[in-house]
């Protein structure tokens, strides 16, 4: 019982340091935001911080792993016919629109603030890594001026990027299931041209 106590530790320690985060962030700006802060908003000792993470970019980043997850059981769970193979490689949309708006006070906050940047790219790079496992095994070759992989997908997670980001901008934003149909329209001709 006791070693599984200490294994508990860890992830509970991960979770209040994010939790404390993302309480700060709703307060002020990210840059704003010092390390001793979110110690003492979490209740944690610097030694045990810096055991973890080198600093509170890096916790921030930590605190998308449970995004990569849900996104990764969304697109697994999306049921495709072999007419229709393309539609697991953005299997992940909705799920990743319908969190953005259960959580959107924290995405606008996010969208607007200094460390979008930062979270953007990450938030890409979680999602160029999902659709590059399932688009390879589907994608055209078409001899030497065949259009890039890599362009490819990246030109799928920035589109994913950028309607997210014009959704958030909007002042009356249109419910997930909504969205999704637009991002679907924008990004499935691309998908059927350009995959078996």
């Amino acid at each position: 019982m006791r070693k599984k106590t200490e294994d508990r530790r860890p992830q509970k320690t991960r979770q209040a340091l994010n939790e404390a985060l993302i309480a700060l962030m709703f307060e002020k700006s990210y840059d704003s935001i010092v390390v001793q802060e979110i110690l003492d908003r979490a209740n944690i000792g610097r030694s045990t911080f810096y055991t973890h993470f080198r600093d509170k970019d890096e916790l921030l980043v930590d605190g998308l792993q449970g995004l990569k997850k849900l996104l990764r059981e969304a697109q697994m769970a999306t049921v495709v016919s072999s007419a229709n193979r393309h539609e697991k490689v953005i299997g992940f949309s909705l799920a990743m629109f319908e969190h953005a708006y259960d959580f959107k006070k924290l995405y606008w906050t996010l969208v607007h603030g200094q460390c979008w940047s930062s979270i953007r790219q990450h938030i890409e790079e979680i999602l160029f890594q999902l659709m590059k496992e399932e688009a390879r095994p589907l994608f055209k070759k078409r001899g030497p001026s065949e259009l890039p992989f890599e362009l490819f997908i990246h030109f799928l997670a920035s589109t994913f990027i950028a309607v997210m980001t014009w959704w958030f901008n909007a002042k009356n934003p249109i419910p997930p299931k909504e969205i999704n149909t637009h991002f679907r329209k924008l990004v499935i001709p691309t998908l059927l041209d350009n995959l078996n």
